[in-house]
Protein backbone atom coordinates (compact mmCIF):
# COMPACT_ATOMS: atom_id res chain seq x y z
CA UNK A 1 0.00 0.00 0.00
CA UNK A 2 1.33 3.40 -0.94
CA UNK A 3 0.90 6.34 1.53
CA UNK A 4 -2.38 8.06 1.83
CA UNK A 5 -3.01 11.79 0.62
CA UNK A 6 -4.69 13.58 3.51
CA UNK A 7 -6.69 16.62 2.34
CA UNK A 8 -6.40 19.22 5.16
CA UNK A 9 -7.83 23.07 5.75
CA UNK A 10 -10.31 24.28 7.76
CA UNK A 11 -14.39 23.90 7.74
CA UNK A 12 -15.59 25.74 5.29
CA UNK A 13 -12.55 26.15 3.03
CA UNK A 14 -13.10 24.49 0.00
CA UNK A 15 -12.64 20.76 1.02
CA UNK A 16 -15.20 19.12 0.06
CA UNK A 17 -14.85 20.90 -3.97
CA UNK A 18 -11.10 19.95 -3.76
CA UNK A 19 -11.68 16.11 -2.42
CA UNK A 20 -14.77 15.41 -5.05
CA UNK A 21 -12.62 16.53 -8.27
CA UNK A 22 -9.31 14.43 -6.87
CA UNK A 23 -11.52 11.60 -6.60
CA UNK A 24 -12.89 12.51 -10.38
CA UNK A 25 -8.80 12.25 -11.33
CA UNK A 26 -8.02 8.72 -9.55
CA UNK A 27 -7.69 9.44 -5.51
CA UNK A 28 -9.69 6.92 -4.05
CA UNK A 29 -11.53 8.28 -0.75
CA UNK A 30 -13.53 5.62 0.71
CA UNK A 31 -17.14 4.52 -0.17
CA UNK A 32 -19.58 5.25 2.96
CA UNK A 33 -19.26 8.95 3.08
CA UNK A 34 -21.34 11.97 3.77
CA UNK A 35 -22.51 14.52 1.83
CA UNK A 36 -19.47 16.29 2.73
CA UNK A 37 -16.81 13.61 0.96
CA UNK A 38 -16.36 12.74 5.01
CA UNK A 39 -16.09 8.94 6.80
CA UNK A 40 -18.88 10.04 9.84
CA UNK A 41 -16.51 7.21 11.72
CA UNK A 42 -13.14 8.86 10.79
CA UNK A 43 -15.54 12.20 12.40
CA UNK A 44 -16.10 10.50 15.39
CA UNK A 45 -12.85 9.43 15.89
CA UNK A 46 -11.24 12.47 15.64
CA UNK A 47 -14.08 14.14 18.05
CA UNK A 48 -13.85 11.47 20.68
CA UNK A 49 -10.15 12.42 21.06
CA UNK A 50 -10.70 16.03 21.33
CA UNK A 51 -13.15 15.33 24.25
CA UNK A 52 -10.79 13.58 25.87
CA UNK A 53 -8.39 16.66 26.23
CA UNK A 54 -11.42 18.99 26.90
CA UNK A 55 -11.29 20.25 23.09
CA UNK A 56 -13.58 20.12 20.35
CA UNK A 57 -13.69 21.28 16.13
CA UNK A 58 -14.40 24.67 17.11
CA UNK A 59 -12.33 24.88 20.30
CA UNK A 60 -8.84 23.66 18.89
CA UNK A 61 -6.68 25.30 21.08
CA UNK A 62 -6.52 22.26 24.07
CA UNK A 63 -5.63 19.60 21.79
CA UNK A 64 -2.78 21.53 20.17
CA UNK A 65 -1.26 22.08 23.55
CA UNK A 66 -1.80 18.81 24.76
CA UNK A 67 0.29 17.25 21.94
CA UNK A 68 3.05 19.83 22.48
CA UNK A 69 4.37 17.42 25.33
CA UNK A 70 6.03 14.59 24.03
CA UNK A 71 4.08 12.14 26.27
CA UNK A 72 0.57 14.17 24.88
CA UNK A 73 1.98 13.77 21.34
CA UNK A 74 2.65 9.51 21.85
CA UNK A 75 -0.94 9.58 23.96
CA UNK A 76 -2.70 10.91 20.81
CA UNK A 77 -0.60 8.46 18.08
CA UNK A 78 -1.46 5.26 19.97
CA UNK A 79 -5.33 5.93 20.27
CA UNK A 80 -4.90 6.73 16.06
CA UNK A 81 -3.07 3.44 15.50
CA UNK A 82 -5.18 1.46 18.04
CA UNK A 83 -8.40 2.59 16.01
CA UNK A 84 -6.80 2.27 12.61
CA UNK A 85 -5.28 -1.19 13.01
CA UNK A 86 -8.51 -2.21 15.01
CA UNK A 87 -10.77 -1.37 12.10
CA UNK A 88 -9.35 0.38 9.13
CA UNK A 89 -12.19 -0.35 6.79
CA UNK A 90 -14.83 0.94 8.71
CA UNK A 91 -12.92 4.54 10.35
CA UNK A 92 -11.88 5.38 6.37
CA UNK A 93 -15.88 4.88 4.96
CA UNK A 94 -15.55 1.62 3.02
CA UNK A 95 -18.52 -1.21 2.93
CA UNK A 96 -17.91 -5.13 3.85
CA UNK A 97 -19.66 -5.35 0.21
CA UNK A 98 -18.23 -7.07 -2.79
CA UNK A 99 -17.06 -3.48 -3.53
CA UNK A 100 -15.62 -2.40 -0.86
CA UNK A 101 -13.61 -5.14 -0.65
CA UNK A 102 -13.17 -4.70 -4.19
CA UNK A 103 -11.57 -1.13 -3.21
CA UNK A 104 -9.70 -2.40 -0.06
CA UNK A 105 -7.89 -4.66 -2.30
CA UNK A 106 -6.79 -2.10 -4.38
CA UNK A 107 -4.76 -0.21 -2.08
CA UNK A 108 -2.83 -3.24 -1.49
CA UNK A 109 -1.87 -3.34 -5.64
CA UNK A 110 -0.88 0.37 -4.63
CA UNK A 111 -4.29 2.54 -5.87
CA UNK A 112 -3.50 6.00 -4.90
CA UNK A 113 -5.85 6.55 -1.60
CA UNK A 114 -6.56 9.07 0.58
CA UNK A 115 -9.18 11.08 2.70
CA UNK A 116 -11.08 14.55 3.60
CA UNK A 117 -12.17 15.71 7.34
CA UNK A 118 -11.26 18.74 8.52
CA UNK A 119 -10.16 17.73 12.20
CA UNK A 120 -7.58 16.00 10.22
CA UNK A 121 -5.26 19.34 9.87
CA UNK A 122 -5.62 19.08 13.80
CA UNK A 123 -4.10 15.45 14.11
CA UNK A 124 -1.92 15.47 10.63
CA UNK A 125 1.62 15.25 12.49
CA UNK A 126 0.31 12.19 14.72
CA UNK A 127 -1.14 10.43 11.60
CA UNK A 128 2.27 10.91 10.19
CA UNK A 129 3.87 9.21 12.48
CA UNK A 130 1.82 6.11 11.31
CA UNK A 131 1.86 6.95 8.22
CA UNK A 132 5.31 8.07 7.14
CA UNK A 133 5.49 9.82 3.66
CA UNK A 134 1.65 10.60 3.57
CA UNK A 135 1.18 13.59 1.56
CA UNK A 136 -0.45 16.85 2.67
CA UNK A 137 -3.13 18.70 0.55
CA UNK A 138 -3.32 21.96 2.65
CA UNK A 139 -6.47 23.56 0.92
CA UNK A 140 -6.84 27.25 2.45
CA UNK A 141 -9.28 29.64 1.73
CA UNK A 142 -9.71 33.65 2.35
CA UNK A 143 -10.00 33.39 6.63
CA UNK A 144 -12.71 36.16 6.36
CA UNK A 145 -14.93 33.79 3.92
CA UNK A 146 -14.14 30.63 5.32
CA UNK A 147 -15.16 32.28 8.57
CA UNK A 148 -18.52 33.56 7.34
CA UNK A 149 -19.33 30.77 6.28
CA UNK A 150 -18.45 28.87 9.49
CA UNK A 151 -21.01 31.30 10.96
CA UNK A 152 -23.40 30.81 8.69
CA UNK A 153 -23.84 27.42 8.84
CA UNK A 154 -24.07 27.79 12.62
CA UNK A 155 -27.54 30.19 12.54
CA UNK A 156 -28.53 27.53 10.13
CA UNK A 157 -28.19 24.97 12.24
CA UNK A 158 -29.60 26.29 15.63
CA UNK A 159 -32.66 27.81 13.52
CA UNK A 160 -33.47 24.13 12.18
CA UNK A 161 -32.80 23.54 16.43
CA UNK A 162 -29.70 21.95 16.74
CA UNK A 163 -27.77 23.21 20.28
CA UNK A 164 -24.70 26.00 19.73
CA UNK A 165 -21.68 24.42 18.88
CA UNK A 166 -19.61 27.06 21.44
CA UNK A 167 -19.43 30.68 19.76
CA UNK A 168 -19.53 29.71 16.52
CA UNK A 169 -22.22 32.15 15.83
CA UNK A 170 -19.58 35.24 16.41
CA UNK A 171 -17.32 35.94 13.27
CA UNK A 172 -14.70 36.89 15.11
CA UNK A 173 -14.46 33.72 17.10
CA UNK A 174 -14.84 31.97 13.97
CA UNK A 175 -11.95 33.82 12.61
CA UNK A 176 -10.42 32.55 14.91
CA UNK A 177 -11.17 29.07 14.21
CA UNK A 178 -9.74 29.15 10.73
CA UNK A 179 -6.46 30.83 11.65
CA UNK A 180 -5.65 27.91 14.15
CA UNK A 181 -6.54 25.52 11.69
CA UNK A 182 -4.49 27.16 8.85
CA UNK A 183 -1.15 27.85 11.19
CA UNK A 184 -1.82 24.02 12.27
CA UNK A 185 -1.44 22.73 8.67
CA UNK A 186 1.30 25.47 7.65
CA UNK A 187 3.18 23.56 10.57
CA UNK A 188 3.71 20.82 8.22
CA UNK A 189 5.15 23.15 5.17
CA UNK A 190 8.44 23.16 4.21
CA UNK A 191 8.77 19.27 2.88
CA UNK A 192 8.12 17.92 -0.61
CA UNK A 193 5.21 16.02 0.73
CA UNK A 194 3.37 19.16 1.60
CA UNK A 195 1.22 21.69 -1.06
CA UNK A 196 -0.85 24.31 -0.54
CA UNK A 197 -3.48 25.44 -2.65
CA UNK A 198 -5.44 28.78 -2.38
CA UNK A 199 -8.99 27.37 -2.99
CA UNK A 200 -9.55 30.91 -4.73
CA UNK A 201 -7.16 29.38 -7.38
CA UNK A 202 -9.06 26.54 -7.84
CA UNK A 203 -12.36 28.22 -8.48
CA UNK A 204 -10.42 30.56 -10.74
CA UNK A 205 -7.39 29.23 -12.59
CA UNK A 206 -9.71 25.50 -12.65
CA UNK A 207 -8.05 23.01 -14.79
CA UNK A 208 -4.44 24.31 -14.29
CA UNK A 209 -4.73 24.22 -10.51
CA UNK A 210 -5.89 20.92 -10.06
CA UNK A 211 -3.37 19.22 -12.59
CA UNK A 212 -1.19 20.57 -10.24
CA UNK A 213 -3.04 19.57 -7.47
CA UNK A 214 -3.59 16.10 -8.91
CA UNK A 215 0.36 15.57 -10.10
CA UNK A 216 1.48 16.21 -6.51
CA UNK A 217 -0.98 13.12 -4.96
CA UNK A 218 0.08 10.81 -7.85
CA UNK A 219 -2.53 10.52 -10.07
CA UNK A 220 -2.73 9.62 -13.56
CA UNK A 221 -5.91 11.16 -15.52
CA UNK A 222 -7.18 11.80 -18.61
CA UNK A 223 -8.10 15.07 -20.37
CA UNK A 224 -11.58 13.97 -20.18
CA UNK A 225 -11.45 13.28 -16.51
CA UNK A 226 -10.02 16.31 -15.92
CA UNK A 227 -12.79 18.46 -17.64
CA UNK A 228 -15.27 16.46 -15.40
CA UNK A 229 -13.13 17.59 -12.52
CA UNK A 230 -13.16 21.02 -13.42
CA UNK A 231 -16.97 21.20 -13.78
CA UNK A 232 -17.80 20.64 -10.62
CA UNK A 233 -16.07 23.57 -9.12
CA UNK A 234 -18.69 26.15 -8.55
CA UNK A 235 -16.88 29.75 -9.33
CA UNK A 236 -17.26 32.17 -6.82
CA UNK A 237 -19.80 34.46 -6.42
Amino acid sequence: MRAPVLIIGAHRSGTSATARALEILGLQIGQRLDSHGESKALQQLHEEYLRRVGAAWHNPEPFLESIQSAGGEQRCVNYLREKIQHDFAGVLGYRKNPRGLWLLARLKFGAPWGWKEPRTTLFASNWLQIFPGARIVHVVRDPVAAASSIRERERRFQAAGDAPSGKTDDLDYCLKIVRSYIAAGERLAGGKDYFRVAFEDIQTSTSKTLQEAARFCGLRFTARQLARAAATIRLPA
